[in-house]
Parts: structure tokens; C-alpha cells; sequence
């Protein structure tokens, strides 16, 4: 298990031990937003510092950094390839990455702060919503909006496809679960 926390942290469990194995810190801020690879021994992190870094766990080290240009990360969504990273945030844009390069790729405007996002099991969408309680599914090649889905009265906190990329689905603050069906 791997968990972030308040002051940056972060820290990885053996769960059946129930002790901490691997304790990291090198965000200066709150972990938002964890991803692991499909190895269980990489992750991504998160944070309200700007910066993304991707670990090797069992090295115990950061392999690879990159930094949004302002504003801290809120979210964030590998793809299945293990290399192209798709984030969100204060900085209200929808930001493509390549973790081999330290610039972002693309970067598509929001029309305010985006607190969650989540990629397609086939990589054909992300999808992302936030503080204007509309939750937005983009094409992923071509960072070009394709739907947007009004129906949250408050901040949106979570977006997840279903495994069949079929339906996606959102939370909110408003205590509301709400499921979209995506016809592409």
C-alpha cells in the first residue's frame, strides 16, 4: 500500500507485516494524488508543490521529476503505456506529459480548477472535472473536448471509467454518484 500525506510524505506498507517498509520525502507539500504502476514496485506522486515524480520502490529513489508551471497538482493518471501522464489542477489546464521529458507535451485550457482525472482502460479518453462542477471527456490523441456533462451541485472529487470504458463515473461533494454513458 502506498499512501501520501500531509507534509509530503511518502510511504509504502507491507500490509500482511503491517509495518512501513519504504518511507520517501522529497514533496515540500500535501501528497494529492498517487498512481502505481502495473509492476507494484513504480509510482507516481502528486502535490500541491507543483511537482509530479515518479519512484522506483524497491530502489527507494526518484527516477524521474516534472513541474507544473503554477499551481499545485491535483490529480493525476498514468497511461496503460507506463509513460505518458495526464494531470490536473490550480493551474486550470489539462496537461500531457511525457515522464522521459520534463515539459508537458500538450496542455489543454480549462475554464477552472480540475481536482480529478482518470484515462480510458484502452487510452482513448481522459476525462476530468472539478471546481465548476462539470465533469469533461477529452480524446486522448488529440486533447479535443468530445462531451461535457453538467448534473454535480458541488466540487467534483473523483472520475473513473468503468472497466468496459463504457460508462463513466463521478463523484461529488455534493454526496451525488453519477453515471455517464460515453457511445464512441
Amino acid at each position: 500500500m502506498v499512501r501520501g500525506g500531509e507534509e509530503g510524505d511518502v510511504r509504502v506498507w507491507d500490509i500482511k507485516q503491517r509495518d512501513m517498509v519504504v518511507h520517501l520525502k522529497e514533496h515540500n507539500a500535501a501528497v494529492t494524488s498517487i498512481s502505481i504502476f502495473s509492476d507494484d514496485a513504480h509510482c507516481l506522486t502528486a502535490s500541491r508543490d507543483r511537482n509530479i515524480l515518479s519512484w522506483d520502490l524497491r530502489r527507494e529513489k526518484r527516477i524521474a521529476s516534472l513541474r507544473q508551471r503554477m499551481g499545485g497538482v491535483n490529480s493525476v493518471a498514468l497511461a496503460s503505456d507506463q509513460i505518458q501522464v495526464v494531470s490536473v489542477g490550480q493551474e486550470r489546464r489539462l496537461t500531457f506529459w511525457d515522464l522521459r521529458d520534463p515539459e508537458p507535451v500538450a496542455a489543454v485550457n480549462l475554464p477552472d480548477e480540475a481536482t480529478a482525472n482518470a484515462l480510458s482502460n484502452n487510452g482513448r479518453f481522459v476525462a476530468c472535472g472539478g471546481k465548476d462542477q462539470v465533469v469533461r471527456v477529452f480524446d486522448f490523441e488529440q486533447n479535443r473536448l468530445l462531451m461535457e456533462g453538467a448534473g454535480h451541485s458541488g466540487c467534483i472529487t473523483c472520475v473513473r471509467f468503468s472497466p468496459d470504458d463504457r460508462q463513466l463515473v463521478s463523484t461529488g461533494e455534493d454526496g451525488c454518484i453519477f453515471v455517464w454513458n460515453i457511445y464512441a
